[in-house]
């Protein structure tokens, strides 16, 4: 089958591979129809994320038919459409049994490498899904692939930094970084009713697209975005800050931009060691900052694909290419240089 494959530390390829086999009684195989490049696939690509070894399939958004399921599975057969959350628990510990699902210690994530459990990814023909029937959502038939592919990741992702920020109605809300996850947690934020929302980044296209989703765009190369959003709120700055962005000058600029005795809900992938914080500040603010970590994709993904099949939520409005499986080293250029703001292959 062809697979987009690991090659080394900034090097992709789309290579043949052979079709994944079942290997425990509670496995699904699931042919893929639709799967999509994420910006953490980048993390992995350039070594951000270590563990990867050569000729490894990359890759972790998907959703298809399955084809094969082990003895043990019980909520799906053959030939039913079936979306995938990116993270596999081990659906039996005591966070899972909380339905903390994102806290497993046993985490594994699709096309992550050795260290998050060696699971082949997504872009691909062909996966083989582990503990299928809790890391498996049935789709409705009357909701297509781009309705349904990113409550399995980005959306459920973005959903959940606006739930822990939890959003009041009539409150000002800051979503900084209109990536992917940005723009979805600000579809998500605009479910809960939020007097405004403010969208920082510095890409033309993106504040474009987030102001056609509801937000008023900030410039943050053009203007001091602090500055901007605390003029239009009294002087006092966002209720809520959703910090997208995974970069320190954002955390630090969150700080900034939320009101005293605001919350900041953090979605950001952060790699680094140790930052310097401006503790004082946070104590004077009384500043509430949460650090979400992986997204509880299991814990709110029927919220999620309700919301999308209510209308309430429109995340085909982020997809910018879509490409066969083929040429998906194209579409890794275009999303690596945000021509794209998302990118979906179709094997």
């Amino acid at each position: 089958m062809r697979a987009v494959t690991f090659q080394d530390i900034g090097r992709l390829a789309v290579s043949e591979v052979p079709v994944p086999q079942l290997r425990e009684p509670d496995d699904a195989l699931v042919r893929v129809t639709t799967t999509a490049i994420c910006g953490s696939d980048l993390h992995v690509l350039h070594g951000r994320i270590p563990g990867m070894c050569a000729g490894g399939v990359i890759g972790h958004e998907f959703i298809g038919i399955v084809e094969k399921v082990g003895s043990q599975v019980r909520n799906f057969v053959e030939g039913e459409r079936a979306l995938a959350s990116f993270t596999v628990p081990c659906g039996r510990c005591w966070y899972c049994g909380r339905r903390l699902y994102n806290l497993c210690p046993d985490n594994r994530v699709f096309g992550y490498g050795s260290f998050l459990g060696d699971l082949d990814g997504a872009q691909a023909e062909y996966v083989r899904v582990p503990t299928a029937d809790l890391c498996l959502h049935h789709v409705d038939d009357a909701m297509v692939d781009e309705q349904a592919l990113f409550a399995g990741d980005i959306l459920a992702t973005g959903f959940d930094c606006a739930a822990q920020g939890r959003i009041a109605p009539g409150d000002t809300v800051v979503v900084q970084g209109c990536g992917p996850v940005g723009l979805c947690a600000l579809q998500a934020a605009l479910t809960f009713s939020p007097d405004q929302v403010f969208a920082i980044d510095t890409v033309a296209a993106r504040l474009e697209l987030a102001h056609t989703l509801g937000a008023t765009p900030v410039d943050a190369a053009a203007v001091h975005a602090p500055t901007f959003v605390q003029e239009r709120t009294e002087g006092r700055g966002a209720d809520v800050v959703l910090e997208c962005v995974g970069a320190p000058p954002a955390f630090d600029a969150a700080l900034d931009l939320v009101r005293r005795g605001g919350r900041i809900s953090v979605m950001g992938v952060y790699s680094e060691l140790e930052h310097a914080i401006p503790l004082g500040l946070v104590f004077t603010k009384g500043i509430e900052i949460k650090f979400c970590g992986t997204a509880n994709v299991l814990g709110c993904w029927d919220t999620v694909l309700e919301l999308v099949a209510s209308g309430r939520i429109d995340p085909a409005a982020i997809i910018s290419h879509r490409l066969d499986l083929s040429d998906a080293l194209q579409g890794y250029e275009l999303f690596e240089s945000r021509v794209a703001t998302k990118v979906l292959l179709k094997p």
